[in-house]
């Protein structure tokens, strides 16, 4: 075997996994349903994290063993293709690859960066922000990650910085952790929000409106997005650029199917921060400015950009960790686990801040020893029961959720990060540290600021 051949940690933990699911199946008789479903449901979950295979083959592996089981319905198996979070990410994906077909993402962050000049705290403060726009603009962090994180690495580089020196590796980082970290506020910007408010309503019928979920994410994601400048611009000193501002091209006019896009996307940021007035689902908003992108009369798109352009990965994943959790709840699965791991939280004993951090720390705990697409598969479904302890509404224990999911200490449970990190080659220690110190100022400040605000908004 090769050294190529060979699999890493990630890939032993899967096969582990799927042995084990394996042999569990046939020492367990048909008629012990919680185990059999806790089997398929592990083995699905760390393949969905280890991404051993393409989301899309583990999403129609664990489709195959629910049906093949016979442990619920097919109705059930296949209920996240129904689900307003399936037709959200999928509208998602056909925004943010509109926004790199037309060059629209570059064109926006060169029109900042042309302000920048040779100021490396001008520049960090420029690409924070162009990251919080990105959010609104691309609802995938992905996509946005590819956008900023190599225009960050030209610009440092034409302002003097070496690859590796610390200016140059401010600057990547501060474009990585600026397009993912504050923008959790924002519903449509990251897959695991979304996955987390598809599942809320699947399993509980609440739909979380878009203007809602900003205002009650505000503080800590304000917080998320000072901390970036704050930290980044004491990164690097402000010295070593020569006056280049040469080795980055200048932002061209905006071409027709550029400026027809940045219409829809205002349309449909519109449409969602007023949805608390007009009631229009952000999915069904998000389906019918998704449409317009693709209707080939506009000229966003080409005709055969669902062919080429798409990636529907990431939707299967949806549908598939919706079917885990749909088989967890039909089975009494997670009401088994509830009863097991809510109890060592000891929850409604304490302080209410008490138990917002207990559950922002459980939260954390969970999305690293999955990934943070992937937490939300076992955090939904103890949801109730959480509840039940606290006395705070499921929309409340959503938004903890997102907190915890948001707090990446290690990059490798964030794929936008590892993503970045190939992009840019920046070293891990040094995004590390930065994500670890974002996460100590998020919950010393950023969460008593959110637990006062919510106090104020009745939530907890």
């Amino acid at each position: 075997m090769t050294g190529l051949d060979r699999p890493g940690p990630a890939q032993s933990l899967a096969l582990i996994a799927v042995a084990v699911a394996g042999t569990g199946w046939v020492m367990t008789g048909p008629e012990d349903v919680l185990t059999r479903t806790a089997l398929i449901s592990g083995a699905a979950i760390t393949l969905f994290a280890a991404r051993v295979l393409p989301e899309a083959m583990t999403a129609i592996l664990t489709f195959l063993a629910f049906i093949a089981s016979g442990l619920i319905p097919t109705d059930l198996v296949f209920s996240g293709f129904s689900a307003g979070g399936f037709w959200l990410l999928f509208a998602g994906m056909v925004m943010g690859a509109a926004i790199s077909a037309t060059g629209l993402g570059r064109q926006i962050a060169l029109r900042l960066f042309a302000r920048s000049g040779t100021s490396y705290r001008r520049a960090v403060v420029l690409l924070s922000v162009s990251g919080v726009l990105l959010g609104l603009l691309v609802p995938s962090a992905i996509p946005r990650v590819v956008v900023l994180v190599p225009i960050a690495a030209a610009l440092a580089e034409a302002m003097g910085y070496r690859p590796g020196s610390r200016g140059h590796v401010g600057l990547v980082i501060t474009a990585a952790t600026a397009t993912l970290m504050p923008t959790y506020a924002f519903l449509t910007a990251n897959l695991p929000v979304i996955v987390e408010a598809g599942m809320i309503e699947a399993l509980y019928g609440e739909t979380q409106p878009w203007g809602a979920h900003l205002v009650q994410q505000a503080p800590i994601n304000l917080v998320r997005f000072v901390a970036v400048v704050a930290i980044m611009i004491h990164f690097a000193p402000d010295d070593g650029q020569d006056d280049g501002g040469d080795g980055i091209e200048a932002p061209s006019p905006l071409n027709p199917a550029q400026s027809r896009l940045l219409a829809l996307l205002g349309l449909a940021i519109a449409l969602w921060a007023t949805d608390v007035w007009h009631g229009i689902a952000p999915a069904w908003v998000a389906l019918s400015v998704a449409a317009l992108v693709l209707w080939p009369a506009l000229g966003v798109m080409s005709r055969d950009a669902m062919r080429s352009q798409i990636d529907l990965s990431p939707a299967f994943l949806f549908a598939g960790v919706l079917c885990v959790s749909a088989a967890a709840e039909a089975t009494g699965l997670s009401a088994a686990l509830a009863d097991t791991l809510v109890p060592m939280l000891k929850l409604g004993v304490g302080s209410g801040i008490g138990d917002l951090y207990a559950l922002t720390g459980f939260s954390i705990l969970i999305s690293h020893l999955t990934t943070a697409p992937a937490a939300p598969v076992i955090l939904v479904p103890l949801a109730a029961s959480m509840s039940e302890a606290t006395g705070w509404s499921i929309e409340t224990l959503s938004m903890i959720h997102s907190i915890g999911i948001a707090s990446t200490i290690l990059p490798y449970q964030a794929p936008p990060l590892i993503l970045a990190m190939a992009l840019a080659h920046m070293p891990i220690g040094a995004l590390t540290r930065v994500c670890m110190l974002l996460v100590l100022v998020g919950l010393t400040i950023g969460l008593p600021l959110t637990y006062l605000w919510w106090g104020w908004l009745g939530m907890v």
